[in-house]
């Protein structure tokens, strides 16, 4: 099922880059008909080096400041067989500015399709506002290009994955993303929105499947939700909120808030996974855990996972219960802390009688350090729970 989310990466890219031919080849088309455009010849020499050709553009029409072109198809230069395609596009209130960044007031794509022999993606629109591109000359890595090449906000309606070789595909009703930062530096703020994820049964293993199928579900719908903010120069990053919901089974949600993950921190952590290396230890000995808190809520789909499970042990509910509360309590009456190893087993037994919400919480007198979270739980895993200081509550309101 991963694919497709590591394809998604690709589109969104492809997008980019189709927009920057868009202005080579509209710029050769308006000087043809004598209306020389300065912006688009102004940004030429800066795209040939963005990888795709173009193989088709349709009409090209100039009403004020809006640029519409009636179909664009092509490729990537270093592969053939990966096509792209747009129905149509439309452009306005672009201007270049002075720091060398074009600055595109509305993007809007229609019927866009990405063909390869492995993967197919397709969206009926994309809409983009206040979209900043940097010149390449002055882009730099991904990591510093986050406060130059961003955008306020984006909307891609109607997504649609496939994965041709394993035939699985993932229709998504919405996607939006809205960005904001501090006068084009840090802190950089973000909100994502994921919504009617469709996933059928077959993207799953045999044990989920089999679980699905008790639970009488085919198919499920899910969506996604983050919000949160990072500041490059501090190294602090705010994770507000970020949720998954199956709906009619469970939601999870999550918060926390680090310290230390520096612009040049994760700038170290790109490259070595660019090239599928294992992060070093030394790269995160000034990272730190603030807060952290993680809740599962029940949105009908727990109560009957009990009772199947409870049939599948030839047990009753009540019974199957016990059992599960009974190995809680063994578990946790390994804790030192009596009392919270008792908070710990009260919570279980009473998400389990009437399962609602349960969280854990983490929140440390003062932050600590990934490397000490790592080494303590090498050497006595249990010291966790008064390091972190972490709580367990259930069917809090």
């Amino acid at each position: 099922m991963y694919t497709p989310f590591l394809r998604y990466r690709m589109c969104l890219r492809l997008v980019l880059l189709s927009l920057c031919s868009i202005f080579m080849y509209a710029s050769m088309s308006v000087a043809q008909t004598g209306q020389s455009d300065p912006i688009a010849f102004s940004f030429l020499q800066s795209l040939k080096d963005k990888g795709l050709i173009v193989t088709f553009i349709g009409p090209i029409t100039i009403t004020d400041d809006i640029l519409t072109i009636d179909g664009l198809e092509g490729h990537l230069k270093t592969d053939g067989r990966k096509h792209f395609k747009f129905g149509s596009l439309a452009l306005s209130g672009a201007s270049m500015e002075t720091n060398n960044r074009l600055f595109i007031s509305d993007f809007a794509a229609y019927k866009f399709e990405i063909d390869e022999p492995k993967f197919a993606f397709s969206a009926d629109s994309i809409l983009i506002s206040d979209l900043y591109l940097s010149k390449p000359a002055t882009q730099g890595d991904a990591i510093s290009g986050l406060t130059s090449s961003l955008y306020s906000s984006a909307e891609i309606l109607k997504l649609h994955f496939l994965d041709r070789s394993s035939g699985h595909s993932m229709p998504i009703e919405r996607v939006t993303v809205t960005f904001d930062t501090a006068n084009g530096g840090f802190p950089i703020s973000a909100a994502i929105q994921v919504n009617a994820i469709s996933l059928n049964q077959s993207v799953f293993g045999p044990p989920q499947q089999q679980m699905l199928n008790a639970l009488g579900h085919t198919q499920l719908t899910a969506d996604i939700a983050f919000e949160g903010e990072w500041n490059g120069v501090t190294g602090q990053l705010n994770v507000e909120s970020a949720s998954l919901v199956l709906r009619d089974l469970f939601t999870a949600q999550l918060s926390a808030k680090f310290k230390g993950l520096t612009e040049t921190v994760l700038k170290q952590m790109a490259k070595l996974a660019a090239k599928d290396n294992v992060i070093a230890l030394d790269q995160l000995q000034n990272t730190a855990v603030s807060s952290f808190s993680l809740s599962l809520i029940n949105n009908g789909g727990l109560d009957e996972l009990l009772k199947q499970q409870a049939r599948k042990h030839n047990q009753s509910q009540d019974a199957y219960v016990r059992r599960l509360t009974e190995q809680a309590e063994r578990q946790f009456g390994r804790i030192p802390d009596r009392a919270k190893s008792l908070e710990f087993t009260e919570a279980v037994y009473n998400f389990l009688q009437n399962p609602q919400n349960i969280t854990v919480q983490a929140t440390p007198k003062s932050p600590v350090s990934v490397i000490h979270i790592l080494g303590v739980s090498a050497i006595s895993p249990l010291s966790i729970v008064s390091l972190l200081g972490i709580t367990l509550e259930a069917n809090i309101d």
